[in-house]
């Protein structure tokens, strides 16, 4: 049956639309048929056969829906059905296996098969073909990869997040810096190894907010750390490091993303964010999309890492013969320093899908907080690891050590009233701890 004027596709409708055109030249012209016939073959890139059998078809009613395909694209079948059920029962058998086959040897084994049955073997191109007729993408990413990260990445992924206003939203997440580095010591220079780095993002201006670089796989103390640098104001810190330069970005967020990883499980993140009013969203597995803004800005600060000496790649093949230990020339505190630099110099720039300035959108995008500015030391001991002891004579007990000041003095005596003290730590150094005066609320060291 014929196409309809409204079933057609555009480009099939322009090119019936374009032949009719030169036909009518032809049923209109002066000039000899074939002599016209062969300059619209010409002009359409046709042969004349095809332009005859297209004017036989026009010039009955000469409308240009006459001249549009005669069946939508569906072909009759040129093999026999048994031979169609030979590829298909073979592909089920062959192709789905785990250890994704070439189609090279699945062909030989249908055109054996066929010729044992007395049948015409079947084309390469033919057997290609019916692949995406037998199995959905789906099926093949479920049978041959177990599912898992082959089969989300066909399915659809809504729930992008986004924000309105600066610190709405902030996304966090950890990775391993693609650089090495070296700390003196005697006068040597003593191979240490990767650091991780841990990033805080605000979705809505694309600005870095905070980050921690520590020695120790990522943990509930890199977190405390990063949240701590990005809620309080940065140049005391930035002073410390002899950095010049202007880092704006802070204020409590009113929700981060993390994903499902132990830190972010751990009871001192959820206390410390509940202490300031910080919402927790969590992406599961499969859901990278929704850490978007701080996938992407980790992967940029790493590629100002990966110019620096001691660059370790994005892959053993990406560092090919590159010694990076043997390169290695940056300690700690000068790591950190790029870092830093790298960031502000992120903060300054324009970015190049959204064509806007993190800091611009930061002026722009960003409230007034409400509250009074918050102290660095008192966010970080609100995400620290916490304990409770009861006092005795020799003061409070942990990590099979004594803790004693004069303070606790007066509360020994009351040692058998007194309900268990609240007690945090640093995991950096525990030669000292932090405990709550339970009279003041305070907390003393």
């Amino acid at each position: 049956m014929m196409l309809r004027e409204n079933e057609a596709s555009g480009e099939a409708w322009s090119k019936a639309t374009r032949i009719a055109r030169e036909l009518d030249r032809i049923l209109d012209g002066q000039e000899p048929v074939r002599t016209a016939v062969a300059r619209a073959a010409t002009e359409l890139r046709l042969s004349t056969r095809q332009v005859y059998n297209h004017l036989r078809r026009y010039r009955t009613e000469r409308r240009v829906s006459s001249l549009l395909p005669k069946t939508s694209g569906a072909r009759r079948a040129r093999i026999s059905p048994a031979v169609e059920e030979i590829i298909s029962a073979t592909l089920r058998e062959m192709w789905l296996r785990p250890e994704q086959p070439d189609l090279a040897p699945i062909v030989d084994e249908i055109r054996a098969r066929c010729d044992s049955e007395g049948l015409d073997p079947p084309a390469y191109v033919t057997v290609s073909k019916r692949i995406p007729r037998l199995f959905t993408p789906e099926e093949i990413a479920r049978r041959r990869h177990s599912g898992g990260k082959s089969l989300r990445r066909l399915k659809p992924r809504p729930g992008y997040i986004r924000a309105k206003h600066a610190l709405d939203v902030v996304q966090i997440d950890h990775t391993p810096a693609d650089i090495q580095f070296v700390e003196v010591i005697d006068g040597q220079g003593i191979y240490v190894g990767r650091p991780y780095l841990t990033i805080a993002a605000d979705v809505a201006t694309s600005a870095i907010i905070g980050f921690c670089l520590t020695l120790e796989q990522p943990s509930r103390l890199s977190v405390a750390l990063c949240l701590a640098q990005a809620m309080c104001r940065k140049e005391d810190w930035l002073a410390a490091r002899d950095i010049n330069h202007s880092w704006p970005m802070f204020g409590r967020p009113k929700k981060v993303v993390v994903d499902s990883a132990m830190e972010f499980r751990s009871t001192s993140f959820i206390r410390g964010c509940a202490e300031y009013g910080i919402a927790i969203q969590s992406r599961n597995k499969g859901t990278v999309h929704r850490g978007g803004v701080v996938e992407r800005l980790l992967g940029k600060v790493n590629t100002v890492l990966r110019s620096l000496p001691g660059k370790t790649g994005r892959s053993i093949a990406d560092r090919g013969e590159y010694l990076s230990e043997d390169r290695a020339k940056l300690n700690f505190a000068d790591l950190e320093r790029c870092i830093v630099l790298a960031i502000v110099d992120h903060n300054l720039s324009q970015n190049e899908r959204k064509l806007t300035v993190p800091a611009n959108e930061w002026e722009r995008k960003c409230r007034q907080p409400d509250g009074p500015e918050d102290n660095p030391f008192d966010v970080l001991l609100s995400f620290l690891p916490n304990k409770t002891r009861r006092i005795s004579p020799q003061g409070v007990s942990l990590f099979a050590n004594d803790y004693f000041d004069p303070w606790l003095g007066p509360l020994v005596a009351r040692r058998d009233r007194l309900d268990a003290l609240d007690v945090r730590y640093d995991p950096r150094d525990i030669s000292h701890i932090y405990i709550k005066d339970p009279d003041t609320g305070t907390w003393l060291s």
